[in-house]
């Protein structure tokens, strides 16, 4: 895992309470049992730790931790 699925894991564990050892860069949310709404509070959590939006419904269920960890970078990069 790279720099930002890392903190991606450490927002995942504490705010989300995924078991850190099932999280992996290629993990699916929707594996992890995440639905719509909890991607919605994923992006509102990801926003606060990285400082960058998240529109409703860009994370979806079958992303894995890496695509999510991309759009981050991509994000940050844009600003």
């Amino acid at each position: 895992m790279n720099a930002t699925e890392e903190r991606m894991a450490a927002v995942l564990s504490t705010r989300f309470k995924v078991e850190r050892g099932a999280i992996r860069s290629e993990s699916v949310f929707g594996a992890l049992r995440f639905d719509s709404l909890t991607l919605i509070e994923l992006g509102l959590a990801l926003e606060d730790e990285f400082g960058v939006l998240i529109e409703d419904g860009e994370l979806t269920v079958s992303m894995t931790v890496r695509d999510a960890a991309r759009l981050v970078e991509a994000r940050e990069t844009a600003l």
